[in-house]
């Protein structure tokens, strides 16, 4: 069995790692465009990803939108954390989900003798630490360049059903647990891209490639469609392209000229 690791643990460690990093950035100044420099760098990311391994069983191409927070050293060294929510429409074999719930012809009858609309999505989310290297062999300054990042993060996923009814008791509560297919575990990351720091600050972006290997296990003991108990150890991979809008913080000296 793969470890599994509170939520809450994880969101309280980022946000004690984002404090703690925050708190050195102002340490030094200087001009972006003259020489490496502290930042504090606030992310909004975005991508879309492609899963393999036993998660491609599963699910088609997702989407994910995440925020994240770096610390950039004067070497240009890069200690992050981020979140990140995963959600998709891409579910493999939607009809053989709810399985038992529904009649000849596929459909689901509600409490009250009608046809109920069901959706079936992929919902999950990636949350962890980072630790990478910006090389400033192309770019407008020293702080920008080639960048390569790898991290440790815990991974979660599910199939998402939704009913459009308010009540629905037999997909509501523990019942929806039973086909939810939940799984979640430890993943390693990878990711190489350009890093952009502009000269007067106005666009800072990265954009890239990024990989998961999720290492996870199930979550629920028992699928009520394919009727067994689960207890399997999965390798979950996502392979994608990821981009991301950066705010830097860091402290900028005013060029002075002075004329005798």
């Amino acid at each position: 069995m793969y470890l599994k690791i509170s939520t809450m643990k994880i969101i309280s460690l980022i946000f004690v790692a984002v404090l703690c990093c925050f708190s050195q950035v102002f340490a030094q100044g200087g001009s972006v465009d003259e020489a490496p420099l502290r930042m504090s760098l606030f992310e909004f990311t975005g991508g879309v990803q492609q899963p393999f391994g036993d998660m491609g069983a599963l699910y088609g191409t997702n989407y994910n939108i995440g925020l994240g927070y770096a610390y950039k050293a004067k070497s240009n060294i890069l200690l992050g954390a981020n979140f990140s929510f995963l959600f998709g429409n891409n579910v493999n074999e939607p009809h053989n989900i709810l399985v038992g719930l529904r009649t000849s012809s596929g459909g689901i009858v509600g409490p009250e003798g009608d046809f109920v609309t069901v959706l079936i999505q992929e919902r999950g989310y990636i949350a962890g630490f980072s630790v990478g290297k910006i090389w400033p062999i192309f770019g407008p300054n020293p702080n920008s360049g080639l960048v390569a990042k790898f991290g440790v993060k815990y991974f979660e996923h599910r199939t998402w059903i939704e009913t459009r009814q308010d009540d629905m008791p037999h997909m509501e509560g523990d019942y929806r647990k039973g086909y939810d297919r939940k799984r979640a575990g430890i993943a390693t990351y990878q990711f190489v891209g350009y890093q952009h720091f502009s000269n007067n600050r106005y666009a800072n972006f990265y954009v890239g490639f990024e990989i998961y290997q999720g290492f996870t296990t199930d979550y629920r003991t028992y699928n009520f469609d394919e009727m067994r108990y689960t207890d399997g150890d999965y390798l979950d991979i996502l392979v994608g392209f990821k981009v991301a809008w950066v705010i830097p913080v860091y402290k900028q000296y005013t060029k002075e000229f002075f004329y005798n």
